[in-house]
């Protein structure tokens, strides 16, 4: 079966307010040396060089020594930090998350609502792209991105 216009997009790891969040920024970014993209006290953005490129491999530290500019032309994992309060968030089966990027939302959606995923909330529409949550029929939470057309 084709992709379908989905790719692996990131992976959602939720932290306890901004405390949390600057806490795991703090030890991604200087333990394992992955590159912060953005940060606020709500959430923040990092990556990491994806793993298997053609070419010598390239270590976290030494990706992150380089400019900003060839960290992002590299295919790269990206890692998303959200600030939570509920102790709902915390527990298992809401972290980490997997998020695809998704060509077509209405179009994913449905299709995993037939494959028996069932919507977790409404899809919201921020400014950024659209954005749902849902459930797989294991009982993972899974993300769905579809940006927004500059």
């Amino acid at each position: 079966m084709a992709s379908a216009g989905i790719r692996f997009g990131r992976v959602v790891l939720m932290a306890r307010g901004a405390e949390g969040v600057a806490q795991s920024v703090n030890f991604y970014q200087n333990a394992l040396g992955l590159t912060v993209i953005r940060h606020t006290d709500d959430w923040a953005e990092l990556a990491c060089p994806a793993g298997d490129q053609s070419g010598p491999q390239q270590t976290p530290a030494a990706a992150a020594a380089g400019s900003e500019a060839s960290a992002a032309a590299a295919p790269s994992f990206r890692l998303t930090i959200k600030s939570v309060e509920s102790e709902a968030h915390l527990s298992t089966g809401y972290g980490p998350i997997l998020t695809f990027d998704v060509d077509d939302m209405d179009m994913t959606v449905a299709r995993c609502a037939q494959m028996g995923g069932k919507l977790d909330g409404p899809i919201q529409y921020p400014a950024h792209g659209k954005v749902a949550a849902l459930r797989a029929p294991d009982g993972y939470v899974i993300g769905l991105y579809e940006p927004s057309v500059a």
